[in-house]
């Protein structure tokens, strides 16, 4: 489970155009049962024929009420989705993330990464400069478009350590942000401004 949260954590857009998704599929959903009732609801209140003396009459069943069933099936569902991609991944990624942090002391040393970042509009070669030994600690990704400063976290995992920040120009001045997560060997993750984002593949 804490690959899914790691998946959250790199992938913010991508969870969001899915709740998006989930919530027009709620709406339809909604219009469709308000349709039914409302057909039902004329059906019912047609005149009903004479019954002639002496012959029974039909019993006629009672429509049913769907209203709560209805409104307590999207609570529950809008309930669960936020479970899902808020709660759960928050509370797998505090446990992943912070629970081993003796074991990852070899990953927080100086380091190199180089390698390709793609992305919808194309890819570009990207170098990541780590050194979290330094005061303050020091990561500065390097592209074509120009070098980049991180400033945020810098958390030990049980496989190496997670990088969560601002990316900054020479100026100062907010770029996009970098989600990674760096072992000895490899950086994964994405950088980015936006949707814009690089998905990471950098090697040691």
């Amino acid at each position: 489970m804490t690959d899914v949260a790691r998946f959250v954590q790199d992938h913010p857009y991508q969870m969001l155009y899915t709740l998006i998704i989930l919530g027009v599929l709620l709406v339809f959903n909604e219009i469709r049962h308000a349709a039914e009732k409302a057909a039902m609801r004329r059906a019912f209140l047609r005149p009903v024929p004479a019954v002639a003396p002496g012959q029974p009459a039909v019993p006629v069943a009672a429509v049913p009420n769907r209203s709560n069933g209805t409104w307590g099936g999207v609570l529950m569902t809008v309930l669960l989705i936020g479970g899902g991609f808020y709660l759960l991944p928050s509370l797998l990624g505090q446990s992943g993330q912070g629970a081993a942090a003796a074991p990852v002391a070899s990953a927080l040393t100086n380091g190199t990464y180089r390698g390709v970042g793609t992305s919808p509009v194309g890819s570009a070669d990207l170098t990541l400069e780590v050194d979290l030994l330094s005061s303050p600690r020091r990561v500065v990704l390097s592209a074509s478009r120009g070098t980049f400063w991180m400033r945020g976290d810098v958390v030990p995992e049980s496989t190496g350590t997670y990088l969560s920040g601002d990316l900054m120009d020479a100026s100062g001045a907010v770029w996009g942000t970098m989600k990674a997560h760096v072992t000895p060997t490899r950086v994964t993750g994405t950088a980015g401004a936006g949707p814009l984002q690089w998905q990471l593949d950098l090697r040691r």
